[in-house]
Formats: C-alpha cells, sequence, structure tokens
C-alpha cells in the first residue's frame, strides 16, 4: 500500500515538473538583460556581479539545470536516508 502511494506521489510531481517545463517560454536568443534592479539615476556604478544577478540568471537561463540538479539531491538524501535506517535494523 506505501509503495502504491508512494507512486502516486511520484507521477504526480513529475507531471508537475513536466507541466512547469513544458509551459517556460525557452526563447534566449532574443531575451535581453532587463532586470528591475537596474539603476534608476545615470552614473550610479552597479557592481559586475551580485545576488540579484545570480538569482535571474538562476530562474531564468539555469531553470532546467537547475531542477534537475535538485532531483539528484533529492535522490541522494533519499538514498542517505534509506541507508541509515537500514544499518541500523
Amino acid at each position: 500500500m506505501v509503495k502504491a502511494k508512494t507512486t502516486i506521489l511520484l507521477v504526480i510531481f513529475l507531471a508537475a515538473l513536466i507541466a512547469s517545463i513544458s509551459v517556460t517560454p525557452w526563447e534566449y536568443g532574443e531575451m535581453k538583460k532587463q532586470y528591475s534592479f537596474q539603476p534608476a539615476k545615470e552614473g550610479v556604478r552597479m557592481p559586475e556581479s551580485g545576488i540579484g544577478d545570480v538569482g535571474a540568471e538562476l530562474f531564468t537561463v539555469y531553470m532546467f539545470p537547475f531542477e534537475l540538479l535538485s532531483l539528484v539531491l533529492l535522490a541522494a538524501l533519499i538514498g542517505a536516508i534509506y541507508i541509515a535506517r537500514k544499518e541500523m535494523a
């Protein structure tokens, strides 16, 4: 019974992930960097890199690798928990 519930939850999670990937606009060739945190005044020097730039790039250009890495890390975490519980029993 537990395996059936786990399988159903896995299918729902993967369906949501595939749906979010399929509706994401992937047109990066013509996309220019226009972030909301651009300086309003002329002559104000912005840092060459910052947390805003990293966040914007992570959730626009690198969204698919980010999600893929999160699934790999989740699998590693579940595997580590499984191994730890197996040795205790």
